[in-house]
């Protein structure tokens, strides 16, 4: 998407650290080299450009939020010591004092406006970080460290969804992504500061001593991306970096034998699921099998077709032969585990039969024709998913076309409508989220990531009631309303959680995310 490198030397402070290297006994050096291999690619040093896995894990290295998640996925303060409900429209936040931007400028409210009014007029943002702040009609500065949020409808997840949105200076405000892409805007309040990326190869920062929070251990931190993964267990295994993630399933049981190494394994808050286009009388890549007269209409509009692709899919098989165990079947859009999900909710189980019988109830017995579009190089196995998917939607009857795509090309299409069923994966972090953004019609505050253009009057209207509740406790069953309206008439169909399996040398713990993140601040020195 950009072809940048830049380089900002900071009085020779990258020239200083180039050297440094590894330090494998305690890491007694405080100007250690953390070098990781991520799948991770990020496109972008714009922290409002996309709001996308590579962009969440990476600029958290360089901007703080006014709030933030801890391991747990529970909220905690940032550049925000604490914050308040004034009424069921209006927030009041105490910001942190004495934090300065990496240039040396203070932190203020002021900053926290600017961002606001940057984020709704950033050009051509393929996922736009609007669906956090759209419900803010007026920022209200009370003083230096103390402002006010007044939003346009009840929004008992601001705190929450503010967590998504890093502040920038003031001074930036009317910065392009060029801007930051070249370095001279990528100046935050984090732990570390930008001093290298070179677009698809690699994030370079050093650390941040003065920062406002604790020290982090690594002076240097290189985060390169290698997309393959026999290139990153070969950059592993040969020294080249000191930890990677998505470790490939066939690759864990040597990972594990080998001393020099070990495996670290956390459940994600993330759902692989498809996407059906629900909404258009006729679709793209839908249409009847070779040698049958024309469709009449749409198929994928009729919720009982929804449920047979959904009662045709072997969840456990894939978790098992494709991912081996490294994930759990889903019925929802976040693991049971976390907090305000349904428990009524159950997987949908491999039911051939009672999927072949609803194709017929619905006027399809001899099946039709579809194209499963999904992505060859951003999730573990993607590929092979979709094609397992396809093959048990082969024997449900259906003529079946699976084509994997670069994620570059496939998210542009899937955001065009250009699909008919897709595969995709999506980080929800608050049970709410998933309903808000996936399913809600789009046009408004919510449905940001709902690429099919699915719409349900009825489930709107679930949807909105339960973000209009400000009380928590009557909230979470409104929520779990939500969620069990749209996966029951099938607006989405949850495949799996994945789990995030990583591996670094014996000497670095690692304290694994829900989320999808992989950088250094997950990552400290073993104890001596």
């Amino acid at each position: 998407m950009f072809l940048v490198s830049r380089r900002l030397f900071m009085g020779g402070t990258l020239a200083a650290f180039a050297a440094g290297t590894f330090a494998p006994h305690g890491f007694a050096q405080t100007t250690s080299h953390l070098r990781i291999g991520t799948k991770l690619e990020l496109n972008t040093l714009d922290p409002h450009f996309f709001n996308g896995f590579p962009q969440g894990s990476s600029h958290k290295l360089i901007f703080d939020a006014l709030t933030a998640l801890d391991s747990e996925l529970n909220l905690v303060p940032a550049l925000a010591t604490s914050w308040r409900l004034v009424d069921e429209k209006t927030w009041e936040f105490e910001l942190r004092q004495g934090v300065k931007f990496h240039d040396g400028t203070p932190f203020t409210a002021d900053d926290v406006i600017a961002t606001l009014e940057r984020v709704p007029n950033v050009p051509n943002s393929p996922n736009p970080f609007t669906q956090f702040t759209r419900t803010i009609s007026r920022a209200e500065k009370l003083g230096d460290h103390r402002i006010r949020f007044h939003t346009e409808t009840p929004t008992p997840t601001l705190a929450h969804d503010l967590a998504r949105v890093f502040i920038i200076q003031k001074k930036f405000a009317t910065a392009s992504t060029a801007d930051f892409n070249a370095g001279t805007a990528a100046v935050g309040t984090g732990p570390y500061k930008y001093a290298e990326w070179v677009n698809g190869q690699h994030l370079t920062v050093v650390r941040n001593d003065n920062y406002w929070g604790p020290k982090e251990p690594w002076a240097q931190v290189t985060e390169r991306v290698i997309k393959g993964d026999a290139g990153r267990i070969a950059a592993l295994l040969a020294g080249d970096v000191d930890a990677i993630d998505e470790v490939p399933t066939i690759d864990l049981p040597r990972i594990r034998q080998d001393q020099r190494f070990t495996i670290t394994s956390g459940p994600a808050a993330t759902v692989q699921y498809i996407a059906l286009d629900a909404v258009r009388d006729e679709s793209p890549f839908v249409s009847a099998k070779d040698g049958q007269p024309p469709l009449k209409g749409n198929p994928l509009r009729d919720k009982r077709i929804r449920k047979a692709l959904s009662l045709a899919i072997n969840r456990q098989l894939i978790v098992d032969r494709l991912l081996d165990g490294a994930a759990t079947p889903a019925s929802q859009f976040l693991p049971p585990r976390f907090d305000g999900t349904s428990t009524k909710l159950k997987v949908d189980p491999f039911d051939l039969d009672r999927a072949k019988a609803l194709l017929a109830e619905a006027g399809y017995p001899n099946g039709f024709k579809i194209t499963l579009h999904a992505t060859g190089d951003r999730y573990p196995k993607d590929r092979d998913i979709a094609q397992a998917v396809g093959q048990t939607w082969t024997r449900l009857g259906l003529q079946v076309h699976v084509e994997a795509l670069p994620g570059t090309v496939f998210f542009s299409q899937a955001s065009k409508q250009e699909y008919s069923a897709f595969m995709a994966q999506y980080g929800t972090e608050e049970a709410s989220i998933g309903p808000r953004a996936l399913v809600h019609t789009p046009g408004g505050i919510y449905g940001t990531a709902n690429r099919t253009k699915f719409s349900d009057p009825a489930i709107d209207a679930i949807i909105e009631k339960a973000q209009a509740e400000m009380d928590p406790v009557k909230r979470k069953p409104l929520v779990q309303q939500a969620i069990e309206a749209s996966i029951e008439t099938q607006a989405i169909i949850p495949v799996f959680h994945p789990n995030w399996e990583m591996a670094s040398k014996r000497e670095i713990v690692i304290t694994p995310r829900p989320e999808r993140r992989f950088n250094a601040l997950m990552m400290k020195p073993r104890a001596s």
